[in-house]
C-alpha cells in the first residue's frame, strides 16, 4: 500500500494500491504493509508505522472538529449571512466575527 503522509508530523493523509499524487514539499510517500489509521498511527520515518502519541491523536481530533465545524459554517448560509451582517454592524473584520461565531458554535 502506498500512502501519503504529512512531513511535519507523519500523519497519514490518503493512499491505496496505486501511485497517489502529492506535493513533495509538504508530503512524503510511504510504502506500508497495511491501511494505517490516520488518527492513531503515524509514519515512523523509516518505512513503517508507529503509534501516535496522545498529543498527536488529540491534535487530529481538534483538526477534524475544526474541519467539520468549518464545513457546517459554510453550508449554513444563514449563519454565514449573520456573521457578515454582524461584522458590518460591529465594525469588526468578517474574519474576526467568523472566528467568534465558530467559537460559540463549538460550544453548542
Amino acid at each position: 500500500m502506498k500512502w501519503i503522509y504529512r512531513l511535519s508530523d507523519g500523519q497519514f493523509l490518503h493512499g491505496g494500491p496505486t501511485d497517489p499524487e502529492y506535493d513533495p514539499a509538504i508530503s512524503g510517500l510511504a510504502v506500508v504493509p497495511r491501511h494505517p489509521n490516520s488518527r492513531s498511527e503515524r509514519y515512523d520515518g523509516v518505512g513503517g508505522i508507529r503509534a501516535a502519541t496522545a498529543q498527536e491523536s488529540s491534535d487530529y481530533d481538534t483538526e477534524q472538529a475544526e474541519v467539520s465545524t468549518q464545513g457546517r459554517f459554510n453550508d449554513e448560509k444563514l449563519v454565514k449571512a449573520v456573521a457578515i451582517w454582524t461584522a458590518g454592524k460591529l465594525n469588526v473584520p468578517p474574519a474576526t466575527a467568523r472566528q467568534e461565531i465558530l467559537a460559540i458554535v463549538r460550544t453548542l
